[in-house]
């Protein structure tokens, strides 16, 4: 159909991200038991009990950007770790004093040692790893490609990840920033910036939780490029922005929301989703071409009955 693109994440849509999520914590787990003189186990015990403190209060932890909380711990695999160093940073307790000093003499801040893991992790994990999709993920994007639907990927990760992992099933990537919408069949914004937060206080109340609308780097993407249907697995990151915008009638909102329904996605946002803000929930990426289906000539309300997965 003319005019119909999809705009989507990455990670946790296209992948299941939870073995690379899982090398950033083993990483931050093994700088920890260096950093702190620990052994591997009792930096693991360390690492856990930091965690299971967070974990009390989810609505108060995750990735926080200068003071402010850009995506929950519970909604965000790879807000975890981030979460148990903001943790570190500043608990009380005298091996979290300990492992801020020792951090603190090799990094400029506990910010820049959390990126220093995440970032190392991910460039080994994909040195290692020639491609990490979820099973039927080539076929679907097959499938967008034979019904003639752009794929726009916005996505945190580098256009390299996406770009590599694509070309491992000989899909060509274009970058989205050097290409005009609908020029090629699948494009990336690569480092999308999703998490970047401008001066605005507007948010949206979503489940009891309030999440920060002023994305400016995200509102450009998704203005340029005015996608059909928009879908994600981070509420925060991927759909609060233009679910606030299509509830504005404002330019670049999507017709339809599609939000992941995966293993790591918690309850307070399940429970609050309805049919006004989220047209679907996918529990995989195999149902898209379905969902596809139902949109093309159809509203979101006529294609209500889909939205269970």
């Amino acid at each position: 159909m003319p005019g119909f693109t999809l705009l989507t994440d990455f990670d946790g849509v296209w992948t299941d991200p939870a073995r690379e999520a899982r090398a950033v914590v083993d990483h931050l787990v093994a700088e920890l038991a260096r950093l702190g003189g620990f052994t591997h186990a009792h930096a693991a015990q360390l690492y856990a009990g930091f965690r299971a403190r967070v974990m009390e209060r989810p609505d108060e932890h995750g990735w926080r950007i200068e003071g402010r909380l850009v995506s929950f711990v519970d909604e965000d695999v790879f807000a975890e770790p981030t979460a148990v160093g903001q943790w570190i940073e500043h608990a009380d307790c005298v091996e979290s004093a300990r492992l801020r000093a020792a951090i603190l003499n090799e990094h400029a801040s506990l910010r820049s040692f959390l990126d220093h893991c995440y970032h190392a992790t991910c460039a080994r994990f994909r040195a290692e790893v020639s491609h990490d999709l979820t099973r039927g993920a080539e076929r679907v994007l097959r499938w967008f490609l034979r019904e003639r639907i752009p794929v726009v990927f916005a996505s945190n990760a580098p256009f390299e990840k996406l770009a590599g992992w694509l070309q491992h099933h000989d899909l060509p990537l274009a970058d989205a920033r050097d290409t005009e919408p609908g020029s090629a069949p699948l494009r990336a914004y690569g480092r999308a910036g999703k998490q970047w937060l401008g001066p605005g206080r507007a948010t949206l109340a979503f489940g009891g939780r309030s999440i920060p609308l002023d994305r400016p780097q995200y509102r450009a993407i998704l203005e340029r490029e005015r996608a059909t249907l928009v879908v994600g697995d981070v509420l925060s990151l991927d759909l609060a922005l233009p679910l606030a915008m299509r509830r504005a009638n404002q330019i670049g909102a999507p017709r339809a929301l599609g939000l992941m329904h995966l293993a790591h996605t918690p309850r307070w946002l399940l429970e609050a989703v309805g049919p006004q803000d989220v047209d679907f929930l996918v529990c995989h990426v195999t149902a898209l071409p379905r969902l596809v289906n139902a949109l093309r000539g159809r509203t979101p309300a006529e294609a209500a009955p889909l939205r269970s997965c």
